[in-house]
């Protein structure tokens, strides 16, 4: 029998097999049809997404200049004095009525609730909350909330492709596609950046990366980017010059940084969750309604030294992206915007995340830069290039999502020497909060709900196996026209186990077990075992997927399979059943651990045995 470990042909099906159902299809036609929904929830998360835009530019107009305009404006220029101190707390008492009075999901900033929805709702979501989060989210940041946009906008996209399944009454696992796709179309729409839409959707809410489901994501994004060009033009949201590395010996102090960014990271995780402890054991009535409120005039009071911590804070990246910051203004800034964030957030308003971490991020960095670059100024390249990468670093230790992350900064560079640093900066950051940190900013409030969530996905054991490599090939047949009295006589009823029924030519009758043979009364003993045969299995043919066999096993409700030749004739060559598939997680189990390598079974082998 071939070892799992060493087969080199887990993949590999013979084209002569018969096929059986979508054996043999690499892609199920369904999706076609899924991929065309994808489309129009690309279009209506594009749309939503320039929407809400808009409707956060008229808030802050109003709110911090005294106009009824939706042109492109930030808060931080305001001319307010101490009265801007007062101007959070009405976002905040805004979003506390609505997440209290009418949907309670608004709160927080938006992706932990769609990765309920997927992982635990079925990939149902409400209609309220497509109507009611970007409402929500524009009084909080057009109010100053120190937030991104791409959280709520991903929620709301999410949200719209979810009801759009439901409407059309998609499974549940279409329903899921759509549902990312909408996540994906949002944050393709607010960043002009498509491929960074599809990766947050993979690594956030798919938890797979399969052509059936990455196929209508990614036309989701690319139909959500189309509709941002239409109404922005090619032009970046974060133009940036062309980095360069002084030399690859710099990669160091990105490697380095990369650690530093991770301990930002993780402060990030845990002062956010104390604080929304914090905010939760208030004594106050009605804590949904007032701690926003609270938080938000914690956020003024902040917002008065450092005007830059209110609203999404694009200029401001743009600024740190283009060295247009001092030292002393991008520490002051990203302390600023760190505790603005938490402290906003934790206290149970909307808004999100992504962001308020690159300013965090990039300013550090940038300083940090500074720093290497006084006592080796041959040595360290633009500081802003720091910055850059190390608004990806931040974003990947909280979030865990580093492909998101690296592809991101990637694409808002558009230049290709960011990669090799953005590479090695990410992955060093999101590995040292991984070892600190079990929880990411996107999975701890599930965890505190008693939610079990994994952001790691791999491939199954099942569709790594095929059944020709856990079947048994060692079994007895019975004939067909075999008296059943005559079984009794000649065969054991102890390890009989699973025992085919065949005609003369060898062909498949059915199947008995131990307990049939005994079962059956003294009259009964003249019966013929083509009779007492039972057809509870599933029929298949060597090379196919475990994954597949199990599927048919389920949909059938039975526990055996019987593998035949794959001529046509049904000749079975093998038997198994429900158990010898669950012995390949041992299989999995010894493979990811240090002992001696095991066959299926778990027998252990000596070195240099392994089947090659």
């Amino acid at each position: 029998m071939a070892d799992l470990p060493n087969s080199d042909a887990t993949a590999r099906v013979d084209a002569k097999l018969p096929k059986k159902g979508f054996f043999g299809v690499a892609l199920e036609p369904e999706v076609v049809k899924v991929s065309a929904y994808a489309l129009l929830v690309g279009l209506i998360g594009g749309l939503v997404a320039q929407g809400l835009l808009e409707l956060i530019y008229l808030f802050t107009n109003i709110f911090f200049y005294g106009k009824l305009s939706f042109a492109i404006t930030y808060p931080a220029h305001n001319h307010l004095g101490l009265w801007v101190i007062l101007i959070p707390p009405i976002g905040g008492l805004a979003v506390g009525f609505m997440i209290h009075y009418w949907e309670p999901t608004l709160k927080g900033h938006g992706i932990p609730e769609a990765m309920e929805a997927v992982l635990f709702g079925q990939s149902r979501m409400r209609l309220r909350v497509a109507i009611l989060k970007p409402l929500a989210t524009a009084f909080a940041i057009g109010t100053g909330g120190p937030f991104g946009a791409e959280g709520p906008i991903i929620q709301t996209g999410a949200a719209f492709g979810s009801l759009f399944g439901q409407a059309i009454g998609l499974s549940p696992y279409y329903r899921r596609v759509l549902l990312a796709a909408g996540a994906a179309a949002g944050m393709a729409a607010t960043f002009t950046a498509p491929l960074a839409g599809i990766l947050v959707a993979v690594e956030l809410l798919l938890f797979e990366f399969r052509a059936r489901s990455f196929i209508p994501v990614a036309f989701a994004a690319a139909v959500a980017t189309g509709v941002r060009i239409h109404f922005a033009g090619w032009t970046p949201l974060f133009p940036t010059p062309a980095f360069k590395l002084v030399n690859m010996n710099e990669l160091w102090l990105f490697a380095l940084m990369g650690i530093l960014m991770g301990i930002i990271g993780i402060a990030m995780i845990r002062a956010l969750f104390w604080l929304e402890e914090l905010f939760d054991r208030l004594p106050i009535r009605r804590p949904l309604i007032w701690a926003p409120a609270i938080g938000a005039l914690i956020l003024g009071v902040i917002g008065y030294f450092y005007p830059q911590v209110f609203g999404t804070g694009y200029d401001t990246i743009r600024s740190m992206l283009n060295d247009r910051l001092t030292a002393g203004n991008l520490i002051g800034i990203s302390v600023a915007k760190f505790w603005a964030l938490v402290i906003s957030l934790g206290s149970g308003t909307t808004g999100g995340v992504f962001a308020p971490s690159l300013i965090v991020g990039g300013g550090i960095g940038a300083v940090y830069a500074m720093f290497w670059q006084h006592f080796f100024p041959r040595f360290v390249s633009d500081p802003a290039f720091y910055s850059l990468v190390a608004m990806a670093a931040v974003f990947a230790g909280i979030a865990r999502a580093p492909f998101t992350s690296i592809v991101f900064l990637f694409e808002l560079s558009h230049n290709p020497n960011s990669l090799l640093p953005l590479i090695v900066c990410v992955m060093v950051s999101d590995g040292f909060v991984r070892l600190f940190s079990p929880d990411s900013i996107m999975t701890g409030k599930l965890v505190k709900r008693g939610l079990i969530v994994l952001q790691d996905y791999s491939v199954p054991v099942l569709m790594r196996a095929r059944i020709d490599q856990v079947m048994h090939k060692k079994f007895n047949v019975i004939p067909a026209d075999a008296e059943l009295r005559t079984v009794l006589r000649d065969f054991s009823s102890e390890g009989t186990g699973l025992l085919p029924v065949v005609e003369e030519d060898g062909s498949l009758v059915g199947i008995v077990e131990a307990h049939d043979l005994l079962r059956a009364e003294p009259p009964d003993h003249h019966f013929k075992m083509r009779e007492l045969a039972r057809k509870d299995y599933v029929l298949a043919y060597p090379g196919e997927l475990v994954d597949r066999v199990s599927r048919d096993m389920l949909l059938q409700d039975v526990e055996n399979v019987v593998v035949v030749e794959p001529n046509g004739n049904s000749k079975p060559i093998g038997i198994a059943r429900a158990n010898d598939i669950l012995q390949l997680r041992r299989w999995l189990v010894d493979e990811e651990s240090k002992g001696l390598p095991r066959d299926w079974k778990g027998n252990e082998k000596k070195r240099g045995q392994e089947t090659k």
